[in-house]
């Protein structure tokens, strides 16, 4: 193989996976891909998750079947890189294969049974060249295929599925959503329990961990975020969880001893704030989806961002993207009542920060006992890399930040 031809494996979705099943191919051989696209769907223990590519690539070949279960680091497809030269020869390539607008914008029986279809595609559809010609022959528009599509590339199999059904024709991402709804129907419990177990088991076993927790005075950021969500619309509110995640990314940047991976005896500090987030799945187990970035970011896109990878994960449509790269993960019992708790770290992470239910206690503030809403966070961390007084001196900054909750809006 030469530089721009490569092997592309099965990913890990987490230090739990072990092994993957095809579930689709989503392209074939010969595909021009975009960076971000979706190229296939993996089953695991905690669901389907999209696979989504890195980098621009054509698709030289297919190694794995669908319906195979394959171990983490085997080869799955075979992509030639396209660099920037070469991109632009393929674009130019594609180029030749559009169709006007007047056929772009052609009604048949197949456009119309999409009312509901959103029609804001950008003007150059991502297609694959034999589904440009399939749609040219039989009459379908591009930018209703597309967006029926989720806006993904549009091959062949999509174009031909679209003309088969004719004026039945069901948008593919409801295909998709009835796809999973039935993989998430058999949701494997029982091997969720394992992987969960393999990993907690080889992190307690492995990971010298400290424990450290401090009772985090979030009075002021209740009250800050009441005003708030008082002024925007029910769409517009806020979570409690935001802010809190937008402190701790703030927080983490400036702790780099607990912002990192721990892999072949070195610990590797990140210079971003990948901040993990756990979420229980209904069917049971969690998944953590990652906010890349996330001490750039204010409370508000932050909330954005949860709203967006809760839905997906729940509807099992994560990417794998969204599952990698984490530097340090948190976790709340939320409000079901428990006001402490003690995780286990997520290797190769070096801490993890759990998050108690809010309630209120009496506190001497100023030398007067007050009641205040409280929050008690637990930290442990990898004794490998840091010791005591850095923990400790991260949940100091943390409680110092929530008492200035305003800055939290703001970069």
């Amino acid at each position: 193989m030469n530089d721009n031809v490569h092997d592309l494996k099965m990913p890990s979705f987490g230090a739990d996976m072990a092994t993957g099943t095809l579930v689709e191919w989503l392209v074939k051989p010969g595909d021009s891909i975009k960076r971000g696209s979706v190229i296939a769907v993996i089953d695991t223990h905690k669901g389907a998750i999209d696979l989504d590519l890195f980098e621009d690539a054509i698709i030289e070949a297919l190694l794995v079947e669908v319906g195979q279960q394959v171990t983490v680091g085997t080869p799955i497809a075979r992509l030639r890189s396209l660099g920037p030269s070469a991109a632009a020869e393929q674009e130019s390539i594609d180029s030749h294969n559009r169709p006007d607008n007047r056929q772009d914008n052609r009604q048949d029986v197949t456009n119309e049974a999409l009312p509901n279809v959103r029609q804001d595609a950008p003007e150059f559809i991502l297609a694959t060249p034999a589904a440009r010609a399939f749609a040219l022959k039989q009459q379908l528009s591009l930018p209703l295929l597309y967006a029926a599509n989720n806006n993904r590339i549009v091959t062949l199999k999509m174009a031909e599925t679209a003309f088969t059904q004719g004026g039945r024709f069901q948008p593919a991402q409801t295909i998709v959503a009835e796809k999973r709804e039935k993989q998430q129907s058999g949701f494997d419990n029982h091997a969720m329990r394992q992987a969960i177990s393999d990993t907690v088991t080889r992190s307690k076993q492995q990971i010298p961990h400290y424990y450290l927790s401090q009772r985090l005075d979030i009075s002021a950021l209740e009250h800050y975020l009441q005003n708030y969500n008082s002024k925007v619309s029910a769409e517009q509110r806020i979570l409690l969880a935001a802010p809190l995640l937008c402190a701790i990314a703030r927080t983490l940047i400036k702790n780099k001893q607990l912002n990192g991976v721990y892999a072949n005896n070195t610990f590797s500090a990140n210079d971003t704030v990948n901040l993990a987030n756990a979420i229980n799945l209904r069917a049971g187990g969690l998944v953590m989806p990652v906010i890349r970035d996330a001490q750039t970011l204010t409370a508000p896109l932050i909330m954005e961002r949860l709203k967006e990878q809760v839905e997906r994960a729940r509807s099992g449509s994560l990417r794998v993207s969204e599952l990698s790269d984490g530097s340090c993960t948190v976790t709340s019992i939320g409000e079901r009542g428990a006001e402490q708790m003690f995780a286990v770290i997520y290797p190769p992470q070096v801490a993890i920060i759990a998050l108690g239910s809010p309630h209120q206690e009496a506190m001497v503030v100023d030398g007067i006992v007050q009641v205040r809403s409280i929050i008690e966070a637990t930290l442990a961390a990898d004794h490998r890399v840091s010791d005591g007084h850095v923990g400790a001196r991260l949940l100091y900054q943390l409680n110092q930040q929530l008492q200035k909750p305003d800055q939290l809006w703001s970069i």
